[in-house]
């Protein structure tokens, strides 16, 4: 093999170029000038006067944001701005939070003191730097506006870093989290089924256990979600490299979470191994499927992908199934060998019986009214992503069409949901909806609440399409018409296909609301994520007044899937063209 080939099948190899070409192609000069402004002053038309100005300003920022005003004084034309400020630096604020005693009781660490100290010294620095800069090389004197703005934002910066890392490092107690981690992702009735079953970190030699852990349920939908994830990426044609380091950095931020000792209420080992498990899952699938696209023609690969996107929309329904089976499903657990766990629950309680697998489907599962948890909200934003991009299909070509019978119905139901809030359609799914479907389904809270996700979501995904649809150039059409295909063929395999591609990011981001809107499910008294984060002051005296940290950490937590989201959304139209001028065509 070849020099030439031997770079070409190198993922390390490309990985490190990509990076250094990066470091290469920074210069610190010009993003300076992106953040302060071109430089005004005359005698700074050198550009090697100007490089040095620049750097020295950075020696001088550091040398303030380690020793603190009392080191040096910023003193420019007459004004000397560290007394006026009077900000600490490192050294200082090191000193003053090390070992320092909380008006709870609690003492702050060197180690959280030091995180503090340096997160807050590196905002002050970018801020000097900034600042000493617009003075000295007069950058205001070409642009005002540009050099007011970027001292104003690298200011704020430094004040809302330094405020939030002083929050989360020294003030915030974060007992409360750690304590109600199980809680928050899955409810409180799904935690004690895996807690108060024998065998658990909190029944372990004792005798009061009542439960029959049933998480494998959500660790099924796990694993083939895993199993979804990898494969997904496999068909990319990006750095395998860049997706194992990215991964293997998330599992490690999750497992360091799952297996933290504080307040730890569950058997970390056998969490540790389904993690490991997932880690399997995904690699293999990755590998698998990178390997198959990388011999196989772009048809194919798309191929996989169709079916790919199938077998996601087959992993909610299977999630539904699985947590609470239906009968034939429990009849098929039976004939596979499982008996009822919950007809010999006493012996299982008293330890002296242990439910296979089968023994547990062929029971009763958790019954959606015990839901709760982020669970909820990704079932529910999922909802309304899969059945709201399928209604939303159904109506784009409804109100197209030109049968009344198919375009008023489509009208009607469009203008009608999208004339009201969705608090008020969740009130309606709460209050009148089992009205309607009692006749038919005696459906549980959180089944209508899917069920009203999935509308809402088709409403505004067909109008986004429609937009898409009426974009389709006329001959692609008419070439379909020409090539004999019928009209549902053409509305499935041209027109909507071209509308996705050009709607992509409004659709996208119709998902990213409908996740932030699952937040609104504890007005109806769901226990999502936000209402159990949002009560956990309430579960232990001890966390009396302990309402900002769980609130942080559900900010977060949506911050994370949105912005997931969003590049995810990046990327496909990376892949499709559509981020350079002309990626239509090209797509």
């Amino acid at each position: 093999m070849t020099g030439e080939d031997n770079t070409r099948f190198s993922p390390f190899k490309e990985f490190t170029n990509s990076v250094s070409d990066r470091l290469t192609n920074f210069s610190l000069v010009e993003f300076e000038e992106s953040v302060a402004g071109k430089s005004g002053a005359k005698f700074l038309q050198d550009q090697t006067a100007n490089k040095i100005i620049s750097y020295t300003s950075i020696i001088y920022a550091v040398i303030i944001g380690l020793f603190g005003s009392e080191s040096l004084d910023l003193v420019v034309l007459g004004i000397d701005f560290y007394d006026l400020l009077s900000i600490d630096g490192l050294f200082a604020m090191l000193d003053s939070t090390t070992y320092l005693v909380l008006t709870d009781g609690r003492t702050v660490s060197f180690s959280e003191s030091l995180l503090y100290s340096i997160i807050s010294t590196i905002a002050l620095i970018f801020a000097l730097w900034i600042t000493v800069t617009v003075v000295v090389k007069q950058t205001f004197r070409k642009s005002l506006s540009t050099a007011l703005l970027g001292i104003s934002t690298a200011w704020i910066i430094f004040i809302v870093t330094r405020g939030l890392s002083h929050f989360i490092l020294i003030e915030a107690d974060w007992v409360v989290v750690w304590a109600n981690r199980d809680l928050v992702m899955m409810g409180q009735l799904m935690k004690e089924q895996m807690t108060q079953s024998p065998g658990s970190a909190m029944c372990i030699d004792v005798n009061d256990c009542y439960g029959i852990n049933q998480n494998f349920r959500l660790w099924w939908t796990t694993y083939l979600t895993c199993g979804l994830f990898g494969a997904a990426y496999g068909t990319s044609n990006k750095n395998p490299l860049k997706f194992v380091v990215g991964f293997g950095i998330l599992v490690g931020i999750v497992t360091l979470i799952a297996t933290n000792p504080t307040e730890v209420s569950y058997n970390t080992d056998a969490v540790t191994t389904k993690i490991l498990i997932c880690v399997a899952i995904t690699y293999a699938t990755f590998a698998a499927s990178f390997y198959y696209s990388s011999k196989s023609e772009e048809y194919i690969v798309n191929r996989l992908r169709s079916y790919l996107t199938i077998y996601a929309i087959s992993i909610f329904f299977f999630a539904l199934i699985i947590m609470d089976p239906p009968e034939f499903v429990k009849k098929l657990a039976e004939l596979a060998g499982g008996t009822s766990a919950q007809s010999f629950s006493d012996e299982i309680i008293a330890g002296t019986a242990v439910p296979s697998t089968m023994d547990k489907l062929a029971g009763n599962g958790i019954e959606a009214s015990q839901w709760g948890g982020l669970f909820v909200n990704l079932i529910v934003a999922t909802a309304g992503c899969v059945l709201g991009f399928g209604i939303g299909v159904v109506l784009a070509f409804g109100r197209q069409s030109e049968l009344p019978l198919f375009k008023v119905p489509s009208v009607m139901l469009i203008e009608l949901v999208r004339s009201g809030p969705l608090i008020c359609w969740l009130y309606f799914a709460v209050f009148m909806m089992p009205d309607l479907m009692d006749p038919f389904y005696d459906a549980e809270d959180i089944i209508r609440m899917l069920l009203m996700f999935g509308i809402f979501g088709g409403c505004y995904i067909a109008e986004v399409l429609r937009g898409g649809l009426q974009a389709v150039d006329s001959g692609q059409k008419e070439a379909a018409m020409a090539l004999g295909l019928s009209p549902i063929q053409t509305k499935l395999t041209v027109e909507l296909p071209n509308a996705v591609r050009t709607t992509l990011p409004s659709i996208v981001s119709v998902f990213i609301g409908l996740w932030k809107d699952t937040t609104l499910l504890f007005i109806v008294n769901i226990l999502d994520f936000f209402k159990l984060a949002k009560d956990l002051p309430n579960t232990d005296l001890r966390f009396l007044g302990d309402f900002l940290e769980p609130l942080y950490v559900t900010a977060i937590i949506f911050w994370v899937f949105a912005f997931y989201l969003s590049r995810l959304s990046m990327g496909i139209e990376k892949n499709l063209g559509l981020v350079k001028e002309g990626g239509g065509e090209m797509a």
